[in-house]
């Protein structure tokens, strides 16, 4: 498993981070894995931004992925549609965690960034939505102009076609966090993979009852690729 810089255990000791384009840290990860294990089947999962990073690393990367297939589950492939969903409804719930989490990594690297970006310790705390801390910190912290230049160069979905090894898309149509923008109304080639679904939310797809639910992506995802390798 990667985390993303700054997600793991350990701090991340430069100002910069992650974001949903940023595939230079997969790269190096999956480098590594290559060379320690050159004749072996190799996929990747990429979940929620992670989808998106991955759909990204795919399509930049074309042939020379170094890997055999993978799966992208509930990723906002639009990334401006996302973050105008993600300020609705019960989705500011959501919102309301990830950005005290956001602000809060940020604070701890507060050193770095007022070095960087100029920024104070009471700028950061006063941010309300997910766009401005993009547009303060994530844009200008990995050279881009601004949250709009972020968001258009780095959402997956015009890049979907550019992907050369098989790929599974999984994406649910209640998915309380994105909108029906991040759906590809395009033809795709035959080597993806798009599954639709009507239900799963975000990252759920349970099944089963409440007293024995089944979570249907971890066994969704071995057997798709135990049949897959064969």
């Amino acid at each position: 498993m990667m985390h993303f810089r700054g997600c793991g255990p350990n701090p991340n000791r430069l100002a910069r981070a992650y974001h949903s384009g940023e595939i230079g840290d997969a790269r190096q990860f999956i480098e590594l894995l290559d060379h320690r294990y050159p004749n072996s089947k190799k996929v990747a999962v990429g979940i929620s931004l992670g989808g998106n990073m991955l759909t990204n690393y795919l399509a930049h990367y074309g042939d020379d992925t170094k890997l055999d297939g993978a799966t992208v589950i509930s990723a906002p492939l639009d990334l401006a549609a996302c973050a105008r969903r993600i300020e609705q409804g019960f989705s500011k719930v959501y919102r309301s965690y990830l950005l005290s989490s956001m602000k809060k990594n940020a604070l701890n690297k507060l050193h770095l960034l007022s070095e960087v970006l100029g920024l104070t310790e009471e700028r950061i705390k006063s941010m309300k939505k997910l766009y401005e801390f993009d547009d303060l910190i994530t844009a200008p912290l990995h050279g881009f102009k601004d949250a709009d230049d972020y968001y258009q160069r780095c959402s997956g979905l015009p890049r979907l076609r550019e992907i050369t090894v098989p790929t599974r898309f999984i994406h649910a149509k209640d998915d309380p966090f994105m909108t029906h923008e991040v759906i590809p109304t395009f033809s795709l080639p035959s080597h993806i993979n798009y599954q639709l679904l009507d239900r799963g939310g975000h990252v759920g797809f349970m099944t089963g009852s409440l007293r024995r639910p089944r979570f249907w992506l971890e066994e969704s995802l071995p057997s798709y690729y135990r049949h897959f390798i064969d």
